[in-house]
C-alpha cells in the first residue's frame, strides 16, 4: 500500500526537532492510553472549488465522542500538510461564506463550525459533537496530504530542543496520511483516498 514520503512530512513539520529527537530516543504514545481519550469518527477529506471566486478548498468532516466518564475541553486543532511544503491551519484564509456554503451543502443540522465547536463536550454519545474543518488549497497539484489532529488525548511529553535546549511539550496526535492519485480538481468532490493513519507525539 502507498504510503506518503516520511522525508517530505519531515521537512513540513520540522525536521531538524523531529530527527535530532528520534536519536535522543524520541518519546511515541503508549500502546495503551495511559490519558483521557476522546472516540474520534473522521468522515472524508475532499475537495470544493468556490464557484464566485474559483478558489478550491479542502474539507473534512467528523464525529468526537466523550467516553471518558468526566467532562472535557474540546479545543481541537488540524493541520495539513502537502508534499507541495506547505502547512495548512484550519481556518485560516478560509471566509465565513465559503464554510457556510459546505454546511448547506452538507445538509447535516447537527454539523458545526470549527468556531462553533470549541468548548465543553459532556459524557455520552448523546452529546457526540460533529464538525466540519475548512482549510485554503492553495496549491491543488499535490498528490501526498498528512493531517495532524489535536485535541483528542491528554497524554503529552516533555523533551527538550535539540539546537535550544529548551523544553518542548508534545502532545498525543492523531496523524492521517492521504494520497491523491492523478489530477486533485479533475476529481470532483471525490474523497481522498486514505493511505494511512496512526498516532504520534508532536
Amino acid at each position: 500500500m502507498p504510503r506518503l514520503c516520511p522525508v517530505r512530512v519531515a521537512i513540513a513539520a520540522g525536521a531538524v526537532l523531529w530527527a535530532a529527537a528520534s536519536v535522543l530516543g524520541y518519546p511515541k504514545p503508549a500502546a495503551v492510553a495511559q490519558r483521557w481519550e476522546l472516540q474520534f469518527e473522521p468522515g472524508p477529506l475532499r475537495l470544493i472549488v468556490d464557484k464566485p471566486t474559483s478558489t478550491s478548498y479542502w474539507y473534512f468532516t467528523y464525529k468526537v465522542t466523550n467516553r471518558t466518564g468526566h467532562e472535557q475541553v474540546w479545543a481541537p486543532r488540524f493541520t495539513l500538510f502537502t508534499d507541495a511544503g506547505e502547512i495548512l491551519t484550519s481556518g485560516r484564509r478560509v471566509p465565513g461564506r465559503v464554510t457556510a456554503d459546505i454546511m448547506e451543502l452538507l445538509g447535516n443540522e447537527l454539523l458545526e463550525n470549527q468556531n462553533q465547536i470549541i468548548g465543553e463536550i459532556f459524557y455520552g454519545r448523546e452529546h457526540a459533537k460533529e464538525g466540519l474543518v475548512v482549510w485554503p488549497a492553495l496549491n491543488v497539484q499535490v498528490n501526498e496530504l498528512s493531517m495532524f489532529v489535536e485535541g483528542l488525548s491528554g497524554e503529552k511529553a516533555a523533551v527538550r530542543h535539540p539546537i535550544t535546549a529548551t523544553e518542548v511539550l508534545l502532545s498525543k496526535t492523531l496523524q492521517r496520511d492521504y494520497l491523491i492519485r492523478g489530477n486533485a480538481p479533475a476529481r470532483g468532490s471525490k474523497p481522498i483516498e486514505l493511505v494511512g493513519q496512526s498516532w504520534v507525539m508532536r
